[in-house]
């Protein structure tokens, strides 16, 4: 298969699209390049620490930014693991950001939905037609630094559990 000449400069564009800059500054504060410091957190109260990092850039005309997570390999591998891109729309229209998260390795492909809060953080929650309710939040949020931090529904409590938690700082 050949490839296709040009495309990834077709696919990144050099900031926002210059109508609607400042909402999409929301998002586009995080572009760049991250390390994190990740812990996974079993259902029984067990933590799992590993680093990992994390690459945005503004795409699409400057209308989206796409992001590459990348966390290592734990056995047994789940769904969290690897390489996973991140396609982040503003829907002006709902005043909301639309999210997709794919995670090829696991032919996973999620969508979320949500907005930024009073104090700079932001709310995901996944659509409803997601099988697993789950909550992504971005919080703390600096100029060099954010925590991100990833909840399931508990099915018989019907209450959030933290499954994931990632402290980030900026390396460029």
């Amino acid at each position: 298969m050949k490839r296709i000449e040009g495309l990834l400069e077709l696919l990144v564009a050099d900031g926002p699209a210059s109508d609607d800059s400042d909402r999409l500054m929301e998002f586009g504060r995080f572009v760049g390049s991250w390390e994190l410091d990740v812990s996974y957190f079993g259902a029984d109260g067990s933590e799992e620490r590993t680093t990992a990092k994390w690459q945005w850039e503004w795409v699409l005309g400057g209308r989206a930014i796409l992001d590459v997570l990348m966390l290592p390999t734990r056995p047994p591998a789940p769904p969290t693991d690897g390489y996973h891109t991140l396609l982040r729309v503003f829907d002006a229209s709902q005043g909301r950001w639309k999210v997709v998260w794919i995670a090829p390795q696991h032919s996973i492909v999620y969508k979320l939905t949500g907005s930024f809060t009073n104090d700079g953080g932001v709310v995901l929650l996944s659509d409803p037609g997601e099988d697993e309710p789950s909550k992504w939040v971005f919080s703390e949020v600096t100029d060099d630094t954010f925590l991100w931090e990833g909840f399931t529904m508990d099915a018989p409590d019907n209450e959030w559990r933290l499954e994931q938690r990632m402290t980030a700082r900026r390396t460029s």
